[in-house]
């Protein structure tokens, strides 16, 4: 029996060639773009869950910060019982190390001996006991020990740091999932890093805040319990003592992907695209199946003729139904796997496609064929059944399948779904253009940036000078205004914040600012407007303890006028800061972010190299002059070293990568969600025009012109397409409204954004009903009346 279930489907596959392929292909499509979008939305909600403590870990928040003072969790574990282990983890971005004659750059992560007590990375090599306790000792990713031991062991190995006669060696390396919200390549204890850089040790009082802290509480620990302690320990240690207000929380780290780190509006955007896409391809596929299944009435007929039971009938269909499925379901999956490169190399994931590592993939990878299989069959086998034989024998499709609403309701949900998208990707381009051409207050056309990247050269002293000299012989050609070394540029102020408050009004509150060093004439360099004072532009022995705070920061510490005011560090000795000018809020973090108080301190740094950036001026015009300049001089006098340079706002630009990468997945859903609904137009426009080929003929042998027909077929369509514009709008204006509300600055809601969506749709589902409706139009009325 199955035989000859499977002979009538590959000859049904044969006389409906064109049918086949667009359902399969269709729902392949939708399926692939489901799994793709899928494995990440997947990859994003599980993501830390590798960490078997992960329920019990909490990371300490200061104030709105997750930035920590150095001394407060030793504290924390000596006062608080419901602590059971804690860690710091301290950043220390680049680091100069070789290996052999190969030297290179790399982060290192300083971190106390319960870190790997808390986070369980699986270890490939060595094991969790012990891997940092040994002074020097570290622990290495897998992709930092591929990179410079190859495929050899890599425990055992030692790296020199800088050129000191200090060694670092590899007791341990792990596996860091990718879905991890801490990645490292190298981990040291604090003991190592206070070692190779005392400052630090010098750093971590209860002024300075640079580490992050995580905490492990004892299993059924209620926070209510632990939150006053943590007061407690403010109160009598941060400074000033017993007067700081600081509020200090405990943010569990299972949340803190969700909320802090990933856009949780955009995964469940992604995710209602994903089950849309995968709607509209199921519904397109069930719709062909049963308009292919209802041109076959007259073989049903002559089935039953010959005795063909209502269950014979089921079960041929729904193994036809099932085979269909299935191989549409193998197409999906092949596309996944030739998509997620794609997929990885747009945002920058490593997601992987392998249903025997994750059972979820399987439990959906079934489910979408049981529905689809099972829907698709259901329906036919019921229309055969209750057809009448009489005109199953004729090859009449019964009237009681008639279109009306609840079979164009799936078209209007299709179209509702493509227009919801096409609004939201002119919107986001709209925004991202928006925030890419808000002026961000600094000069971003003429400043050329520098990186100095130390760690190339082994004379360091050396190489300041002759990096000195680059600085003032570009400043010698006309083709230069003016040259600044600085620690920060737009879209990399990562250094530390402080507290400090106004002198003359000790009894507000401490405000927290990011500080910033940075060297002689940055503002001018940067093309930065000073509102009131002046700049660092003064002889060096008058800027001594000076400050330049930015227009925010000067109405967080409540002054009308700044400039001559005096502020002070909420520390021990109370350092005091002349302010010496104020500056305008220029973009620093992005437009997507509000502006947040910043202070600037002058620096002298007798090494050069100490800088992270050299910044030059080009005078209006002579960008591409001075960018050839600097490479020359580079290559001259630094040829030991590579030149990493770019425009001032390249760094801030990066910060909208991701909006730019989602607009482009939106754009080809777009287009995907057109397509398939169009699909779904056309099954049902095929089975109109099969139903009303008598009708259209007799109108034409009555006199209806081919342009009367047309209209009368493409009406009944394209108002189920209006009426899904109509329902749409009011959503996509309710969705992106939400969305906007993420952003600080933000574009305004436009109506042609949903005008421009609806008439694209209606354009492209008239072309997909007038193709239809044309055949029809135009074909011969004899062949049409002949049957009747």
């Amino acid at each position: 029996m199955l035989k000859h279930h499977l002979f009538l489907f590959f000859r049904n596959i044969k006389k409906n060639k064109s049918i086949f392929l667009i359902n399969t292909v269709g729902l392949g499509i939708g399926i692939a773009s489901f799994l793709v979008l899928a494995v990440y939305v997947y990859n994003d909600l599980t993501y830390n869950h590798f960490n078997t403590n992960l329920s019990n870990i909490y990371r300490i928040r200061e104030g709105e910060s997750f930035q920590t003072k150095g001394p407060l969790l030793p504290k924390i574990l000596e006062d608080i019982p419901e602590v059971e282990n804690g860690t710091r983890v301290f950043d220390w971005d680049g680091y100069r190390l070789s290996y052999g004659e190969v030297a290179f750059e790399e982060n290192l992560k300083y971190v106390d001996n319960g870190f790997f007590s808390i986070f369980t990375f699986p270890f490939v090599e060595g094991s969790a006991k012990n891997a940092i306790q040994d002074k020097f000792g570290v622990v290495i990713s897998t992709d930092f020990a591929k990179k410079y031991f190859g495929d050899t062991p890599a425990l055992g190995k030692q790296f020199q740091v800088k050129f000191e006669d200090v060694f670092l060696t590899v007791n341990g390396v792990v596996d860091i999932p990718r879905n991890s919200s801490i990645q490292f390549d190298i981990v040291a204890s604090y003991e190592t890093g206070e070692t190779i850089s005392p400052w630090i040790k010098e750093a971590h009082d209860w002024y300075n805040t640079f580490s992050e802290s995580y905490v492990l509480l004892a299993q059924g620990t209620d926070l209510k319990d632990v939150k006053p302690k943590l007061q407690t320990i403010v109160k009598e240690n941060f400074l000033p003592v017993g007067k700081n207000e600081t509020d200090l929380d405990l943010f569990p780290f299972a949340d803190y992907h969700s909320t802090v780190e990933s856009n949780r509006t955009l995964i469940v955007i992604l995710a209602l695209v994903a089950l849309g896409i995968l709607g509209i391809a199921i519904v397109n596929f069930i719709n062909l199946t049963i308009t292919n299944s209802l041109t076959r009435t007259k073989e049903i007929g002559i089935k039953k003729v010959f005795g063909a039971t209502g269950n014979f009938l089921f079960r041929q269909i729904m193994t036809e139904s099932m085979l269909m499925g299935l191989g549409a379901l193998c197409l999906g999956i092949i596309l996944t796997l030739a998509l997620l490169p794609t997929f990885n190399g747009l945002f920058e994931t490593n997601l992987s496609f392998n249903p025997w590592e994750n059972p979820f993939l399987i439990y959906v990878l079934l489910g979408i064929w049981l529905i689809v299989g099972i829907f698709s069959g259901i329906v036919p086998s019921l229309v055969w059944a209750r057809g009448k034989l009489v005109d199953s024998l004729q090859g009449k499709l019964s009237n009681q399948n008639k279109p009306g609403f609840s079979k164009y309701s799936s078209i209007v949900v299709q179209f509702v779904i493509a227009i919801v998208l096409i609004s939201g990707t002119f919107l986001i381009r709209k925004q991202i253009n928006y925030m890419i051409d808000k002026d961000p207050k600094f000069d971003s056309q003429n400043s050329i940036v520098a990186q100095t990247d130390y760690w190339q050269y082994k004379n360091l002293e050396a190489a300041s000078q002759n990096l000195e000299i680059i600085s003032k012989e570009l400043e010698a050609t006309p083709y230069v205004a003016t040259t600044s070394f600085t620690g920060s540029i737009p879209g990399d102020y990562d250094e530390n914040y402080n507290t400090f408050y106004p002198e003359a009004k000790s009894s507000l509150p401490n405000i927290g600012l990011r500080k910033s060093y940075v060297g002689k004439n940055y503002f001018k360099t940067m093309g930065i407007s000073v509102l009131s004072g002046h700049g660092f532009d003064q002889p060096p022995t008058s800027l001594k303890n000076t400050v330049v705070l930015n227009r925010t920061a000067m109405n967080k510490l409540g002054f009308e006028k700044a400039e001559g005011q005096i502020i002070r560090e909420s520390s021990e000795s109370g350092q005091p800061y002349r302010i010496i000018g104020v500056i305008d809020d220029f973009s620093y973090q992005g437009s997507q972010h509000e502006t947040q108080p910043l202070a600037h301190f002058y620096s002298e740094r007798e090494n050069f190299m100490d800088w992270d950036y050299l910044v030059v001026r080009a005078e209006k015009g002579a960008s591409s002059a001075a960018v050839r300049l600097l490479q020359e001089k580079w290559k001259d006098l630094l040829p030991e070293g590579s030149l990493t340079h770019f425009f001032a706002d390249n760094k801030l630009n990066a910060y909208y990568t991701e909006y730019k990468r989602v607009n482009t997945l939106i754009t080809c859903f777009s287009a995907l969600a057109i397509i398939l609904s169009c699909i779904g137009l056309f099954a049902l426009a095929s089975y109109a025009m099969a139903r009303r080929t008598k009708e259209i003929g007799i109108r034409k042998v009555n006199g209806a012109t081919i342009t009367q027909i047309l209209s009368l077929l493409n009406k009944d369509f394209l108002k189920w397409v209006v009426l899904a514009f109509l329902i749409a709008v009011p959503l996509a204006w309710y969705g992106l409204e939400k969305w906007l509300e993420g952003f600080a600055y933000k574009t305004t809601m436009s109506w042609w954004i949903f005008a421009l969506a609806g008439l694209i749709t209606l354009s492209i589902a008239l072309l997909t009903v007038s193709w239809q409706s044309f055949r029809a139009a135009t074909a011969n009325p004899v062949e049409a009346l002949r049957e009747e």
